[in-house]
């Protein structure tokens, strides 16, 4: 029986360059991941050279590169402590830059991997095979030449699936959300995973954060879904060799797809009907769930709203921050259940949005933060506790808040009891279904606290099944787009036809 494992294969810390220690990257990783890989920045063949415009940006790779070499063996020795099968697997890998091919991560099934450099994509090539390594381009959709990928170069045979989406935007499509915005560059059409699907290419597609603030994991950065028979080394690197994988923005969407009852990644065999089965169970309430044919809308699905949600289990979102950005401020919070249960708890804890940290190593504070900024403390039947520390949103476009979402199994008319920092709000579950309380703890331009929405199953669930009787063209593939109307998003990895 396979299960869904959550993971980022792609952060950075202050092993290279970046803020936060790995080891509290690693802490971090294990509140809400089943699966990570803190990642050292290593190499770049084809730096530029001209240091009168490029002299920062080549001073401030070296030391990165040279910080990594150094901190190494440490980085193996923290990744090796922190695995426990059945419990947690970080797993070891390095990046590798290059204008002319795009950015690729070299990965390691553990625990130990060489770091060795490459003169081009095909030297590196090379190295994976000797290593029985994979590598994966990242951030694609910036333009061939300058970072971004070059669909002519690439090969499958050592990178079953490429990272589509992560803090530097989204590289899936043309038309897509969450466009690049890096100094980098724009999108561009011809470096997108559609463009390389087209040109004749088989990959999956996986989303991770590329944060640099030792956070793993953190919420709407990028999280990915492998679908393997259990949480060890082997079966989650069958899992990445056999592109059962998908991509996430932050919740964590569970998406089912097969064609003859084939899961995602898989090439198909057949010359008649196609049987094409999807089942997405969101966080929050679905907006639809989308089947691609060959890059076109095929067909599309939305949740089951005629369900009698009085009964159903709801998913309670409970978010805290706001406030002045300038100011920190300590959270404690409690959270009662009158009657029924608390099923599940999932933590939706980001890190600040750092992509491009200023100097190498961190900064100053890296000593003084803590290790756990926010942590469940408490987890009952009918009882939860959190800590937190938020200061406010960087600007309408970077969040800081932080939150939860509650699984709750009780009638309608059951008691949520809040209690924030000394404040004390109290609703029953069928006044939050669909609906958002607000609380100012100290009056406007404070830190609020907002409880739910409430959002039942039926909201929240689709499941479909559709035949395809075209004639089946060689080649043909088929990918599911799963979105929630508050814009978090699932991709799959695409199902090939022969």
């Amino acid at each position: 029986m396979t299960h869904i494992y959550w993971g980022d294969l792609h952060s950075h810390c202050s092993i290279s360059y970046g803020q936060g220690t790995v080891e509290q990257a690693l802490l971090r990783a294990r509140q809400q991941l089943d699966f990570c890989s803190v990642t050292g920045h290593a190499f770049w063949p084809d730096m530029p050279t001209d240091r009168s415009r490029y002299g920062e940006i080549i001073d401030y790779h070296r030391e990165g590169f040279a910080r990594l070499a150094g901190n190494w063996e440490k980085l193996l020795a923290a990744q090796r402590d922190a695995t426990v099968e059945g419990e947690f697997i970080a797993m070891p890998s390095y990046e590798w830059h290059s204008l002319r091919y795009g950015d690729h991560n070299l990965y390691a099934r553990g625990p130990d991997l060489p770091l060795v450099d490459a003169v081009d994509l095909p030297d590196l090539r090379r190295l994976a095979a000797e290593q029985d390594a994979l590598i994966i381009p990242h951030h694609i959709g910036y333009a061939a030449g300058y970072r971004g990928i070059d669909w002519s170069h690439f090969e499958s045979s050592r990178s079953p699936f490429v990272e589509v989406y992560s803090l530097h935007g989204n590289s899936l499509s043309t038309s897509d959300p969450y466009p690049m915005l890096h100094d980098m560059g724009p999108r561009d059409s011809n470096s997108t995973a559609e463009a390389g699907w087209r040109a004749g290419h088989r990959f999956g597609v996986i989303a991770s954060t590329d944060h640099h603030g030792g956070f793993p994991g953190s919420h709407g950065d990028g999280r990915l879904a492998a679908i393997a028979d259990s949480l060890t080394r082997d079966s989650l690197w069958d899992a990445f060799q056999s592109r059962r994988v998908y991509a996430v923005t932050g919740d964590k969407i569970q998406l089912a797809f097969s064609v003859n009852d084939a899961p995602m990644g898989s090439d198909v065999q057949t010359s008649g009907n196609r049987h094409v089965r999807v089942a997405a169970t969101g966080c929050a309430p679905l907006d639809q769930v989308e089947v691609f044919k060959n890059g076109a809308s095929w067909r599309r699905l939305h949740p089951a709203w005629e369900a009698d949600a009085s009964s159903e289990e709801v998913a309670l979102r409970v978010t805290w921050g706001w406030g002045q950005k300038t100011e920190r401020v300590d959270w404690e919070a409690e959270l009662h259940l009158s009657d029924g249960r608390i099923a599940h708890v999932e933590t939706c804890f980001s890190g600040q949005s750092v992509v491009a940290p200023k100097g190498v190593g961190g900064h100053a504070q890296d000593e003084d933060e803590q290790d756990l900024p926010h942590e469940i403390i408490e987890r009952g039947e009918r009882t939860l506790a959190w800590r937190s520390v938020t200061s406010g949103n960087l600007s309408t476009r970077h969040p800081t808040h932080q939150s939860i979402i509650a699984y709750v199994r009780a009638d309608q008319d059951a008691r949520i009891c809040l209690q924030a920092n000394g404040n004390r709000y109290d609703y029953g579950i069928g006044e939050l279904a669909g609906q958002s309380r607000v609380h100012y703890l100290r009056g406007w331009l404070s830190e609020a606290m907002c409880l739910g929405p409430a959002s039942p199953l039926s909201e929240r669930r689709a499941v479909g099944e559709f035949v395809d009787d075209e004639p089946v063209r060689p080649g043909d593939y088929y990918r599911v787009a799963a979105t929630q109307r508050n814009g978090q998003c699932a991709w799959s990895s695409p199902i090939w036809i022969d």
